[in-house]
């Protein structure tokens, strides 16, 4: 519903498109401010407008300079510049288009928490597993890693990766236990992060899953991957 506090934008190119121009009485009636977006100053919609912004062009891309091609780019790029000023105006952040957008990819992955997505059932090794028995653990979970835990903390990670540089490095490493080859002090996500965070996290860092803990301390909860 239309209220007095609201400011319209009307566009119309000529500034005499009917339509439009039959609106202006009652938009003036309720008290309602008025951008006109038009390529003609001197049109009824400009001068009855509050704010007149300049969508001219010297003519259209169209051969016949009829279709409107120019200056439909124009009213965009207006338009744009419009939505961008706005934005740092009224210090526009990605959450807040997500509040107002929820239903959109954007919106859904900036509600989006880590603990929404995470996989809970974790595969977990420690210091002494043998690489064959680590391996087994791995095999048995798709994330492609474990967590190695010792009483309860983690203490490292092991990754296909981590597996095949081991491999390539000495083949001998079958013989060994996990302490060999894990990776210390792994990168962590807390559970109520966004899941945007977390992703542009692991790009960075060039990592393809996080264990993911606690809010409120470091008992591992869960583990994220960046294709969630």
């Amino acid at each position: 519903m239309l209220k007095p506090i609201d400011v319209l934008i009307l566009i119309s190119y000529s500034g005499e498109t009917e339509e439009v121009i039959k609106l202006i009485p009652s938009l003036k009636s309720f008290g309602n401010k008025i951008i006109a977006m038009t390529g003609n100053g001197q049109s009824t919609l400009a001068k009855h407008a509050d704010i007149w912004l300049d969508i001219s062009v010297e003519r259209e891309v169209c051969p016949n300079n009829l279709a409107p091609t120019t200056s439909t780019l124009a009213t965009m790029a207006m338009g744009d510049a419009l939505a961008v000023a706005l934005i740092s105006a009224l210090d526009f952040k990605p959450m807040d288009f997500a509040r107002y957008h929820p239903g959109g990819s954007l919106g859904r992955k900036l509600l989006t928490r880590v603990s929404d997505v995470m996989h809970t059932n974790i595969p977990k090794v420690s210091r002494d597993t043998s690489f064959h028995d680590c391996l087994l653990v791995m095999t048995s979970s798709r994330l492609g890693l474990a967590l190695v835990m010792d009483n309860d903390k983690l203490v490292g990670i092991v990754t296909d990766g981590d597996l095949r540089r081991a491999l390539l490095g000495n083949p001998g490493v079958v013989n060994e236990n996990v302490a060999t080859f894990l990776t210390p002090n792994p990168h962590t996500v807390k559970a109520s992060a966004q899941l945007s965070e977390a992703e542009a996290y692991m790009l960075d860092h060039k990592i393809r899953a996080l264990p993911v803990t606690a809010d409120g301390g470091d008992e591992v909860v869960g583990v994220v991957e960046i294709f969630d």
